[in-house]
């Protein structure tokens, strides 16, 4: 019996041993089958993004300096010229973008300031700017040859020196070679910018400086050196349309289907001193989208007349991920001048104008009511006429 049992024991034991052998042959087997397969499978994972980024940029529009607006920046007891009071309203939604845009349309030429027709505006208006979180201007505008050559040359050096970006004129064509179109990078993103005017209200472009005009030829050249350069998004400023028209023009039509036939994505309008109308065009069927901002308006200025004294700020957050960009989401707020006489002095306090449609703490009566006028002929152009953009409040 004992025997039989060892025999069996032991022929069982051998079974068992070459059924392991088999058993690991197989599996080596099948992992040296599959293992190849894995291998590429992580390898095309690891080269596809599987992360989005996004940016979000904020384009205002026309920063004004008449002469009551820079009286009311100096500051007696500092003895300088401060523009913290003018911007701090508004100024957690500049910050709290990525890139915040806005048309400079004064010039930095120095003493003597002056407003209109011929502006120049003290230095310290750039150092505001920074501060209320404006990242990039656009100088190419009807009043920037106001001061000649000084005008433009000075402009462009205070701008450099503080740390301001800019872009539409230059000191020289070697400037204007290397420096447009303006190509930013940031969070991921390769973006450029263009800036062009209508004219510079008859003045002659002084000699070797450059202005960028609305010229077909110039415009397209420059959104073929955006795509040559790699961009993800082509983004024109402009400078065009009516003056205190709430509607673009023929002019205006023309120019943006020939800036987005060639290539730009987002155009963004200023000039007419008053809210145009703006355009989402959503993704056709060549997957294009584009977007259209006629006008602005004014952000800040000394006009108080109906519909000039506000503005909007438009929002436009841009996705890049897996191979593809895109625009994710389009929005506008709305923005109102309020005009105060504090100590016998106007003052000028930019305000997101919804927050304060019922505020009765900064706002006197006469104040409220104003601002009521102007959202509500605001909200009513732009909700008749706006395509996919929403008011953000």
């Amino acid at each position: 019996m004992a025997s039989k049992i060892n025999k069996i024991t032991t022929v069982s034991s051998s079974t068992f041993q070459k059924i392991m052998r088999l058993f690991l042959i197989f599996t080596i087997a099948i992992l040296l089958a599959i293992l190849p397969y894995k291998i590429s499978e992580s390898a095309s994972q690891a080269k596809t993004p599987i992360s989005t980024h996004e940016i979000t940029l904020i384009f205002t529009g026309d920063i004004m300096q008449h002469l009551p607006q820079v009286e009311a920046a100096w500051n007696n007891d500092m003895g300088m010229y401060i523009y913290d009071s003018c911007f701090k309203y508004i100024n957690p939604w500049l910050s709290n973008a990525d890139l915040a845009i806005a048309n400079l349309e004064t010039t930095l030429a120095g003493k003597p300031y002056s407003g209109y027709p011929a502006f120049s505006s003290p230095d310290e208006l750039v150092t505001g700017l920074l501060k209320a979180g404006i990242d990039l201007v656009g100088t190419a505008n009807n009043h920037c040859c106001d001061r000649g050559r000084t005008g433009i040359e000075r402009t462009s050096n205070i701008l450099d020196s503080l740390g301001l970006m800019h872009f539409g004129t230059y000191k020289n064509e070697d400037t204007y070679r290397k420096t447009n179109p303006l190509i930013i990078n940031t969070r991921g993103f390769r973006l450029a910018f263009t800036n062009y005017t209508y004219g510079t209200n008859g003045i002659p472009i002084p000699e070797n400086n450059v202005v960028s005009l609305i010229e077909k030829e110039r415009m397209k050249a420059d959104l073929v050196a955006a795509t040559d350069s790699a961009v993800d998004f082509k983004i024109v400023f402009i400078h065009w349309g009516d003056e205190y028209q709430r509607a673009p023009n023929a002019f205006q039509k023309d120019i943006a289907e020939y800036l987005i036939a060639n290539g730009a994505d987002i155009v963004i309008g200023s000039h007419p001193h008053v809210i145009q109308p703006m355009e989402w065009r959503k993704a056709d069927s060549l997957n294009k989208e584009n977007i259209v901002v006629w006008s602005l308006g004014n952000y800040v200025s000394n006009q108080r007349k109906r519909f000039t004294d506000g503005g909007s700020m438009f929002s436009v957050t841009l996705q890049k991920g897996q191979g593809q960009t895109r625009i994710k989401d389009a929005g506008y707020q709305l923005t109102w001048v309020h005009n105060p006489t504090i100590d016998g002095k106007k003052q000028y306090f930019i305000l997101p104008a919804a927050r304060f449609e019922n505020d009765s703490i900064l706002l006197d009566a006469q104040s409220r009511t104003d601002l009521k006028l102007f959202l509500t002929d605001s909200r009513e152009l732009l909700d008749a006429n706006n395509l996919n953009i929403r008011e953000i409040k």
